[in-house]
């Protein structure tokens, strides 16, 4: 996952997290799960990425460039990017995005295009922020523990300072904490034909 090994990492392990949505998706009954991502030269957002992607794949289904496109984190991106989605997926029954940002986007598209949600498209996005229980509906989001993260950022860059002050070389750890699911409304099970 380190590209730079000699570097140390705190971080969200952004790929598990796209994973636990794409999974939750299908273990509700949706099949056909489109993704927006978030700038592809963010390392979180490739991540997340290459999560959904390991998810449909391992659940037989195909990966191409109908099923997803790029965002920008912002709400303005993901209702753009919904609209292509729709236009070039019509199968599509899901989405995963890659903040709960861009899912506010996806939303108020839906809306006005005269869909339900989860009924027509179930939607998932990924940071759990406090308004996201107040979308509506309220959204099913992935949860990273900011304040366990910055915890553990602190407490490393304190023994790296302790070590380097003892004329010792710190190793280079790799620490990514487990984001999880947080279920709401907009990702129902999928009603059944």
């Amino acid at each position: 996952m380190n590209t730079r090994p000699d570097l140390p990492i705190v971080s969200i392990d952004n790929r598990a997290g796209g994973r636990i949505a794409t999974e939750h998706l299908l273990e509700q009954g949706y099949r056909h799960i489109a993704h927006i991502s978030g700038p592809l030269g963010w390392w979180d957002a490739s991540e997340r990425k290459v999560g959904w992607q390991d998810a449909l794949r391992d659940a037989g289904s195909q990966v191409t460039g109908q099923n997803w496109e790029l965002g920008d984190w912002s709400a303005a991106s993901g209702e753009r990017a919904i609209h292509r989605l729709l236009d070039k997926y019509p199968g599509m029954d899901a989405v995963f995005t890659a903040n709960d940002q861009t899912a506010l986007g996806v939303l108020r598209a839906i809306h006005q295009e005269g869909l339900h949600v989860p009924q027509d498209l179930a939607v998932v996005g990924f940071d759990n922020t406090v308004e996201s229980a107040y979308y509506w509906p309220a959204l099913t989001t992935i949860e990273q523990d900011l304040q366990k993260l910055g915890c553990t950022t602190v407490r490393e860059l304190v023994h790296i300072i302790e070590t380097h002050q003892k004329g010792e070389t710190a190793e280079a750890k790799n620490i990514f904490l487990q984001p999880k699911l947080v279920a709401r409304e907009s990702s129902q099970a999928r009603p059944l034909d």
